[in-house]
């Protein structure tokens, strides 16, 4: 069960890490990073300028003491002069116990001064870190930025050229639809044209009318030769009548 809770922390914990990745913009990170070193560097030079501090104030305490060793140094010339042996005795005594307190005071000064140059050797150090940082950084930002746009400018392309692949397909169906509509429109334009469509569509809109002429013309022609036969038949008779009167005389 350990074991599970263990690989599904470690799937979450590489997702989230994907999902940083995603959202990170380097130009922030190294803008970050620049802003740590420049606030380490103040922090150097604020302990620099401490130490200075302590180095100074150790300095004044040694010229005091110096200026007690020599005050005791006199103070002892005047006590033998005055034949005061014990107060002479007594300030080479004070004077000694001083002079003891300039060289430990000597010594935390020097040591306090090596320690203000390494910490100024840190601070030139850095400094010369963080101008290099700076320039680097600089360079990134225009890569970054650069590189940002070419992207973009990439996805524009991409996003015209599928555009235009769309376009051009909607234009391609346009004109089959047309070409199919010009070439229904021709084809009834030719079958419009045909003699057999013609007679097909005089067939379909005048059968009655034409079936009566031709009736009427069929009657006009038996009409005509029944008149023509009566003609005949009455000159016939004519003939035959003629014929009779003569044959009588």
């Amino acid at each position: 069960m350990a074991g599970l809770i263990d690989r599904v922390r470690t799937i979450l914990g590489a997702k989230a890490n994907r999902a940083l990745d995603a959202v990170e913009d380097p130009t922030e990170t190294v803008e970050y990073s620049y802003q740590k070193m420049q606030e380490a560097m103040q922090e150097t030079k604020r302990h620099i300028l401490e130490v200075a501090t302590a180095r100074k104030q150790l300095e004044m305490q040694l010229q005091t003491l110096q200026q007690k060793a020599n005050q005791y140094a006199l103070d002892a010339k005047d006590a033998v002069k005055a034949g005061r042996d014990d107060l002479a005795t007594q300030a080479l005594s004070l004077k000694a116990s001083t002079e003891q307190q300039i060289q430990d005071m000597q010594k935390h000064i020097d040591e306090t001064r090596a320690e203000q140059d390494k910490l100024t050797a840190s601070q030139h150090k850095l400094e010369a870190q963080i101008e290099s940082f700076r320039s680097q950084k600089e360079v990134m930002k225009a890569q970054y930025s650069a590189a940002k746009a070419e992207v973009q400018v990439g996805e524009t392309i991409h996003g015209i050229t599928q555009h235009a692949e769309d376009v051009s397909g909607a234009l391609q169906r346009a004109q089959d639809k047309i070409s199919n509509i010009q070439a229904k429109a021709s084809a009834l334009d030719e079958l419009e044209s045909s003699p057999d469509i013609n007679a097909l569509s005089q067939s379909d809109s005048g059968d009655t009318i034409r079936q009566q002429l031709n009736a009427a013309n069929s009657n006009t022609a038996v009409q005509d030769e029944l008149e023509k036969l009566k003609q005949e038949m009455q000159q016939s008779n004519k003939q035959l009548d003629s014929s009779s009167d003569k044959s009588t005389e």
